[in-house]
């Protein structure tokens, strides 16, 4: 088992993998002009966290819109496993399936799905919300992964339970056997 995960955020435009990450590990990762003027994701994000049971865990974080689906398959090339984020005020659109059949063809075999914003509906629109994640999930890697309610605005919710759980994935070593391939996945805006 190695020690070091690397977990890539998927889901639909606006359903809050930025925040979400914020949240876990107290990073923005939205850094340019033209990401905090729109308010969306548009170049991979990248940020570092020190789970509890000290394993090391790196997530990358994707764009959600349709247009940037190109960087969205950039950054999953590299994952682990997939904190799939669904927002219980939207439920499942057309990029979280888009993103799951790609997740699906770059044969990644583990994840969690977190149902964000839950503090924004009441409790019938949570089950909504999660009765339209177990379709979604139904025949695919994901069924029968956990689904995590959170929150990440001003009384946080589901955090550490998020934690707890990406702290219990395990990934296999990669056979060394293979040849060696490093793809360029992080450019740095110059100032």
């Amino acid at each position: 088992m190695r020690s070091q995960l690397i977990i890539g955020t998927a889901g639909h435009i606006d359903h809050g993998k930025t925040t979400l990450i914020h949240a876990l590990c107290g990073k923005q990762l939205d850094s340019t002009p033209e990401e905090k003027e729109r308010g969306i994701t548009i170049n991979l994000g990248f940020a570092d966290k020190t789970l509890p049971s000290g394993k090391k865990v790196s997530f990358i974080d994707v764009p959600g819109h349709e247009k940037l689906i190109r960087t969205m398959i950039s950054g999953a090339t590299s994952m682990d496993a997939v904190l799939l984020c669904v927002s219980a005020v939207d439920g499942v659109m057309p990029q979280t399936k888009e993103h799951l059949s790609i997740l699906k063809l770059l044969g990644i075999k583990q994840g969690l799905i977190a149902l964000t914003m839950s503090d924004l509906v009441d409790e019938e629109m949570i089950e909504l919300a999660l009765l339209d994640i177990e379709e979604l999930i139904e025949g695919s890697f994901l069924e029968g992964a956990p689904i995590i309610i959170t929150s990440a605005g001003q009384a946080p919710i589901g955090i550490d339970e998020l934690e707890q759980q990406l702290d219990s994935i395990q990934v296999e070593s990669k056979a060394s056997e293979q040849p060696f391939r490093i793809s360029v996945d992080r450019c740095f805006v110059q100032k």
